[in-house]
């Protein structure tokens, strides 16, 4: 029993490692595209708003990203273990689907010190050449592609989780359902969007992990009792 019980509190320890991660992430993305503006500023001038953003800012946000992203799926670990006794294809499918999502928020992250550092340079170029503004438009349109894959798996994982739980057969109640990652992005967004300046311009760039955040929070809050006793 006590082993039992000592592998469930290393689920739980894993747990909190990996929301760490997340709320490290966050700090990145304050330093990576943060600036003293509104919510809605951020999601409409798109990513040339990063042109004036400082080259160290881009390079230390980008880096401690990439760095610290990876550790955010030690936070998906407990949610597997909460989902699992639906069975073992739907949980995995769930988890593989969110653990790609996470890992293709590395390649989202780095893309920003291309497109900041490609919008900086076209900026500061008297000539403010053809070609800086085509290289500078396909990292965005690259950017662009990284958004719709994660969005799709997003979906996808989401939607096997609201299956499993109000199905009743996960450590959830059924009411947990409306909480899967989906939502909590489309809960989120529009809080984030009407925030005013200046703090809205700081919160806005970190939207994504702050949702991820609320999930891994939500999720270890719900089944916090059922997973101390967990059998694994």
């Amino acid at each position: 029993m006590e082993k039992k019980t000592s592998k469930a509190n290393i689920v739980l320890i894993l747990s909190f490692l990996g929301m760490a991660s997340v709320f490290v992430t966050i700090i990145s993305d304050f330093i990576l595209i943060g600036k003293p503006s509104a919510g809605s500023s951020f999601f409409m001038l798109g990513t040339e708003s990063m042109w004036d953003i400082a080259p160290w800012r881009i390079t230390a946000g980008a880096f401690i990203g990439v760095v610290v992203l990876p550790f955010q799926l030690l936070g998906l670990i407990p949610l597997y273990f909460a989902l699992k006794s639906a069975g073992r294809v739907l949980p995995l499918m769930a988890m593989i689907a969110n653990a790609h999502t996470l890992l293709m928020g590395v390649a989202f992250h780095i893309s920003y010190a291309y497109i900041g550092s490609g919008w900086r340079l076209y900026h500061e170029n008297d000539l403010q050449n053809k070609i800086t503004l085509e290289m500078v438009d396909q990292f965005d349109f690259y950017w662009f592609l990284l958004v719709v894959i994660m969005l799709i798996e997003l979906i996808f994982s989401s939607t096997i989780y609201t299956i499993i739980v109000l199905k009743g057969k996960s450590l959830f109640p059924k009411w947990m359902a409306v909480f899967n990652p989906i939502c909590i992005v489309l809960f989120t967004f529009p809080i984030v969007f009407l925030l005013p300046s200046p703090i809205g311009g700081y919160i806005a760039p970190a939207y994504l992990n702050i949702s991820t955040m609320i999930f891994f929070v939500i999720t270890i809050t719900a089944g916090y009792k059922k997973l101390k006793n967990l059998e694994i």
